[in-house]
């Protein structure tokens, strides 16, 4: 054999054992990548949703609900993202209760929601409430408000405070911490008493 073959041989010989080698380094390196990046995406799951609506029901009786123009969910803290949302509170089928935000979580173990960010409330009396964050958790429990907090029913009466605690049908408000309430005559928020 001439010695140009040998040199082409031996030049093929250790490129293929190179990569036989870089090939069974490799193998060995990402053994386990593959399995962990498979267990931490299945734990760091994110679902982004679109017109999502989130219900409470009991025996075919709607409590309340809530409609989110868009939103993600996090699987692994359990907690629903939402934007721009509509909800209302019903009392024997009737709406007693609707609200309006910007952003709100809902959180699914604890069924807490929080709306906060631009957020509005108003009841079926015309009552409605301003604040920087609304919580409630579930049908039964009260509202709570927080970071100012303004009330205001229909001409009548305005109030100021840091919290406040809503009936979810407005059968009782609780106003805590300093507070500022202003009465007018009815209908004119020029005219105090």
């Amino acid at each position: 054999m001439s010695k140009r073959k040998i040199a082409y041989i031996s030049i093929l010989a250790i490129f293929i054992i190179g990569c036989v080698w870089a090939f069974i380094a490799a193998g060995i390196i990402t053994k386990n990548f593959k399995k962990e990046a498979l267990s931490d995406a299945g734990e760091k799951q994110k679902l982004n949703i679109e017109n999502l609506i989130i219900t409470e029901t009991k025996e075919d009786k709607k409590y309340w609900e809530l409609y989110a123009e868009s939103g993600y969910y996090d699987n692994q803290n359990k907690v629903a993202i939402l934007y721009n949302i509509i909800g209302n509170f019903y009392d024997k089928d009737q709406v007693v209760l609707s609200m309006e935000s910007t952003k709100g979580t809902f959180d699914e173990a604890t069924k807490k929601v929080v709306l906060y960010e631009d957020t509005f409330i108003i009841y079926k009396d015309g009552t409605n409430v301003k604040a920087d964050r609304f919580t409630w958790q579930g049908n039964d429990k009260d509202i709570i408000a927080q970071g100012n907090v303004v009330i205001q029913r229909a001409g009548e009466i305005r109030t100021f405070s840091n919290e406040a605690v809503l009936g979810n049908k407005m059968t009782n408000v609780r106003i805590k911490g300093r507070s500022k309430t202003e009465l007018y005559s009815k209908g004119n928020f020029n005219e105090k008493f």
